[in-house]
């Protein structure tokens, strides 16, 4: 038997190979433009849309309302949320800092939600956070004004170093 005969099969596998990593890098660009060509609702907070689990104390003062959004087994976004709370604990003008629980599908219980840092929380029981919003990042920040408006959002806060 000839070298170029055994050689024929491993050539089809890398053939088949190399065409199912292009089909995959296809049909990845294809949801990456089906995605970003998604036109979203802006975010907004709707207390008709969200359960409220915990509601903050008084109206919203100038400096507004910062929701984090937040899934509780997920070690990453409590420790972002953490780091958000202390950073502006002892600032009098602080927004209202709130919880939004995402890609839950059950409710908290109310030992769990009291465990809970923040002024308030609220649960996205129908997935507006991603299926509305188009929003993917745990732990990102989104700013409303005062008016409930809303300003942008930022990335979560990096992990602090060990």
């Amino acid at each position: 038997m000839s070298t170029g005969a055994r050689a024929a099969p491993w050539r089809i596998v890398a053939w088949l190979g190399w065409g199912l990593a292009a089909g995959a890098l296809l049909a990845l660009g294809v949801l990456w433009r089906l995605e970003r060509t998604q036109t979203w609702a802006t975010p907004a907070i709707d207390p008709g849309r969200f359960v409220a689990l915990r509601t903050a104390a008084g109206p919203a003062p100038a400096a507004g309302t910062w929701l984090v959004a937040l899934n509780p087994g997920c070690p990453h976004c409590m420790k972002s949320l953490g780091t958000v709370i202390a950073e502006h604990r002892d600032d009098p003008a602080r927004p209202i800092i709130s919880v939004l629980l995402v890609d839950m599908p059950q409710r908290l219980d109310a030992q769990r939600v009291a465990a809970l840092p923040g002024d308030a929380v609220w649960w996205d029981a129908r997935g507006d956070w991603r299926r509305r919003w188009g929003h993917r990042v745990y732990g990102e920040i989104m700013h409303f004004d005062a008016d409930g408006n809303y300003l942008g959002t930022e990335p979560p806060p990096p992990d602090p170093l060990p």
